[in-house]
């Protein structure tokens, strides 16, 4: 696996364990704030605000109990007094526990309250007392009953209000946790939608790109496949009215007398026939391209041939010619036809500077993607200061006899480009209007053989 692949690995699963952490912390915190509500929601919590009523109506059935067994006490009276007056306490009891502050104040004077109730109006007493005694008293634990009755108010009130603050307080934690859920959902919406983006973007976006890339190879490479045959059958054809021009012009030219006019004309015809000739020799070659003669060669010695050629041309077009060998790393090359495409780009390059520029020779080196898989490459950049390429041109720059030039064949760039795939290579461009134009030229570096360090 590359480089880049690896790394579009790597953002994926951090991103994606990005996802699974906030998807994690959403229900950790959704789970606490529904445990919490639930624990406030218990039966208990519900059962001790209904306490105050039921020990309200249990002071009510004891002071009744009481009244019924007033004059006469019995053992299914004095049992049901004993049960009613337990039944408070036990209220009072559960009650107590859970509360603080005031309403712990007004329960412990309501149990006190009751105590003394209770014990004035104990059945026994009550029986051994005479009239007048039994009228006070009774006048005694109604005063009793009221205190008792209007604390158990008091303590409603409070436990109204205590109710009223759960409710409120269990509906803002509702609240908070129905804003929670959503924004976890917008969260959760947002991350997935840039999980989505990353995957588009990272692996089918290049697919669909490495898709289209193929398709116009297979494309261009029927093209050629289709006009290399058609290019090889004109060729042919033409050769041979060629060769019998180019008889008869030399008999012409013997009997034509130096200086004339027939003379001039016959040089004309034939620097038109030589030039021909030079597009049947593009013709064959763009259709029958020759097997490569390879061999080891230094990137710099190359570049250093090929600066040597045509220095002294281009210095007449007030073009500099600069080297900057950054790689003399060796290449397995055909030295003739890399030196061919060399000089065709920078042909190419003097071309666009009509009025003098700047042609840079200069070799790097890197590790890119070829056929599938990273190696280390020598990079040989061609970069001139001349007027760009318009986007027309880009869209058809390596097809088959387009030409930007009056004279040009539209052959040069297709054939170069089939002598670096032959290579094992690829040609790279990157051009900006008024800025020039820079053609790489990526080739594979040669296997080190056994017998070097």
């Amino acid at each position: 696996m590359n480089t880049k692949a690896r790394f579009r690995l790597t953002e994926l699963v951090v991103a994606v364990t990005l996802v699974a952490a906030a998807l994690a912390w959403a229900e950790r915190v959704a789970w606490r704030q529904i445990s919490r509500l639930r624990e406030d929601l218990s039966a208990a919590q519900i059962a001790r605000f209904r306490s105050v009523e039921a020990l309200r109506a249990a002071i009510l059935e004891t002071h009744e109990t009481w009244r019924r067994n007033l004059r006469q006490i019995t053992d299914t009276g004095r049992r049901d007094w004993e049960a009613h007056s337990g039944r408070v306490m036990e209220i009072l009891t559960q009650i107590r526990e859970p509360h603080a502050g005031v309403e712990s104040e007004l329960l412990r004077k309501l149990g006190a309250e009751f105590e003394s109730y209770v014990e004035l109006a104990r059945p026994e007493a009550a029986a051994s007392d005479s009239g007048s005694r039994i009228r006070e008293k009774e006048q005694e634990m109604e005063q009793r009953l009221d205190q008792l009755l209007a604390l158990s108010s008091d303590l409603a009130v409070l436990n109204e209000t205590a109710a009223e603050n759960f409710c409120r307080d269990a509906q803002s934690t509702l609240s908070r946790l129905q804003r929670f859920l959503f924004l976890a959902l917008l969260g959760l919406l947002g991350c997935g939608a840039v999980v989505i983006l990353l995957i588009y973007r990272r692996t089918i976006a290049p697919l669909r790109s490495n898709l289209t890339e193929s398709r116009a190879i297979i494309d261009r490479q029927e093209k050629l496949a289709s006009l290399g045959v058609l290019a090889a059958g004109i060729a042919h054809e033409i050769r041979n009215p060629l060769t019998a021009i180019k008889v008869r012009l030399f008999t012409l030219r013997a009997t034509a007398n130096a200086g004339s006019s027939d003379n001039e004309d016959l040089e004309v015809i034939e620097k038109e026939i030589n030039r021909l000739e030079q597009i049947v020799r593009d013709f064959l070659q763009f259709a029958r391209p020759a097997e490569l003669d390879l061999q080891r060669m230094l990137a710099g010695d190359l570049l250093r041939d090929t600066a040597t050629l045509l220095t002294a041309d281009l210095e007449k077009k007030s073009i500099r010619l600069n080297l900057e060998i950054g790689a003399n790393e060796p290449l397995q090359i055909d030295p003739g036809k890399m030196r061919q495409v060399l000089l065709n780009f920078i042909q190419n390059a003097a071309d666009s500077m009509e009025g003098g520029g700047t042609v840079t020779l200069r070799s790097t080196l890197d590790r890119q993607v070829l056929h599938g898989q990273a190696v280390p490459v020598v990079i040989l950049d061609i970069v001139d200061t001349g007027k760009g390429m318009p986007p027309e041109v880009q869209k058809r720059l390596f097809d088959p006899f387009f030409t930007t030039k009056e004279k040009g064949t539209g052959l040069g760039l297709p054939i170069s480009a089939r002598i670096v795939e032959k290579h094992g290579g690829v040609i790279q461009y990157q051009t900006e209007p008024d800025r020039g134009t820079t053609f790489s030229i990526v080739l594979p570096l040669a296997i080190k053989d056994e017998n070097e360090s």
